[in-house]
């Protein structure tokens, strides 16, 4: 007797049913812990990045930076120090520093975060490192570029065709009061 094919015994036989239901389920879950691995590690390194920015600032904030000279490379140093743990800040760390003389002059000369770095199309970024004098409004924008590494979280981009998502750490505050004549270089 040879093999015979009864279709009855084949719709009832379990067996590999979970290895097919798995091989269906496996790219989905897959994906979705990599969306939520990948989101999560953004939004770790935006806190380390916002963090840094708030330390770093108050070097600015307190005149420290200005009796010490410190210029936009040393306090660019100073936020990735801090930072230094959780991101690479080689070239993908953009510093932006303005004063001016009220808040409200101050918020309409401060760019967006995504023009403080490389902006859409490689087009030259807002540069500037005014740490202001004693009383006066400053801006502090940091931004780094994360590199979206799973293809189908494009959608999270906002930089370079969606294939970079721009993290950026901010703050906004009076300098404090510290002797005149000092100055950021």
């Amino acid at each position: 007797m040879g093999f015979r094919f009864s279709p009855r015994k084949f719709l009832r036989n379990t067996r590999g049913v979970t290895a097919v239901e798995f091989a269906m389920v496996a790219p989905v879950f897959f994906f979705a812990m990599g969306a939520v691995v990948e989101t999560g590690l953004m939004l770790y390194n935006e806190y380390v990045l916002q963090s840094s920015v708030q330390e770093a600032a108050r070097k600015i904030r307190t005149g420290q930076a200005q009796l010490a000279g410190m210029n936009e490379g040393t306090f660019k140093n100073e936020i990735c120090n801090l930072a230094n743990a959780a991101m690479d800040c080689n070239g993908k760390v953009k510093v932006y520093v303005k004063s001016a003389a009220t808040f409200a002059a101050l918020k309409a000369s401060i760019p967006s975060y995504l023009h403080v770095g490389t902006s859409y199309g490689g087009a030259p970024s807002a540069n500037s490192y005014d740490c202001g004098g004693p009383s006066v409004p400053v801006a502090v924008i940091a931004t780094y570029d994360w590199d979206i590494v799973l293809p189908f979280m494009g959608a999270f981009g906002n930089v370079n065709d969606d294939k970079i998502r721009r993290i950026a750490g901010m703050a906004m505050f009076m300098n404090e009061p510290f002797p005149a004549g000092t100055a950021c270089s």
